[in-house]
C-alpha cells in the first residue's frame, strides 16, 4: 500500500493542488453567474434579425427613441453639412466629373444613413400604438421624400455623363436648407414620436 502511494506523483498529492482546483471551480462559477442572461422579452427589430439598432438601444423603449431620435438628427446635420461642403468644392476651377461622381456617392450615402436611421426609429415609435408618432413619422417621412427629390437633377446629370456648377451648387445649397429644416422639424416632431 506504501509503495502505491509512492507511484502517485507527489504534486497530485500537494495541498497547493487542490487550492488551484477549487479556485478554478469557483472562477468557473463566478464566470457562469456573470454571463449575460437573455432578457425575458426583447424589442421587434425591424430592420431585420441580427442587425444591430443604427443607434445606441437604452434601457427602456423611451430611452431607445431619445437616442435614436438625437442619432437621427445628428445625421441630418452631418448630411446637410456635407451638401455645403460640396457645394463649396463645385465652385472651384478644377471641380470634374470624377470630383461631382465621388462627392455625389458620399452624398447619397449620408442621406441613406439618415433615412435607414430614422426608418428604425419610425418602426419603434410605431410600437407604441399612438396615431400622433404614426402621424409624426409620416410627417417627417414625407419631409424625407421631398428632400430625396432633390437628388434627381444630380442623377440626371451623372447619368448624362455632364455636370454644371452652378446647378449643383444651387442642388447641394437647397439640401443643405432643407436638411436643416427637417432636422429642427424633427425636434418639433420629438414628443409625438413618444419621446419625453
Amino acid at each position: 500500500m506504501n509503495q502505491s502511494m509512492s507511484a502517485v506523483p507527489s504534486d497530485y498529492r500537494s495541498p497547493h493542488r487542490w487550492q488551484f482546483a477549487g479556485f478554478a471551480i469557483a472562477l468557473v462559477a463566478l464566470g457562469l453567474v456573470l454571463a449575460p442572461m437573455p432578457a425575458p422579452a426583447q424589442m421587434f427589430a425591424p430592420w431585420g434579425n441580427g442587425a444591430a439598432l443604427p443607434f445606441l438601444q437604452g434601457p427602456t423603449l423611451a430611452d431607445t427613441l431619445r437616442n435614436g431620435a438625437q442619432m437621427a438628427s445628428d445625421q441630418s446635420r452631418i448630411t446637410a453639412q456635407f451638401a455645403q461642403e460640396m457645394s463649396q468644392r463645385a465652385r472651384r476651377p478644377g471641380y470634374q466629373m470624377q470630383n461631382f461622381v465621388a462627392d455625389y456617392q458620399n452624398l447619397d450615402y449620408q442621406f441613406q444613413n439618415l433615412r435607414s436611421t430614422f426608418n428604425a426609429l419610425v418602426q419603434l415609435a410605431l410600437q407604441l400604438q399612438s396615431s400622433r408618432a404614426a402621424n409624426a413619422a409620416a410627417e417627417l417621412e414625407a419631409g424625407l421624400n421631398i428632400i430625396s427629390e432633390g437628388f434627381i437633377p444630380m442623377q440626371q446629370e451623372m447619368q448624362a455623363g455632364t455636370f454644371s456648377r452652378d446647378p449643383v451648387q444651387r442642388m447641394c445649397g437647397a439640401l443643405n436648407e432643407a436638411l436643416l429644416e427637417w432636422q429642427k422639424e424633427l425636434k418639433r416632431c420629438s414628443s409625438r414620436l413618444g419621446m419625453i
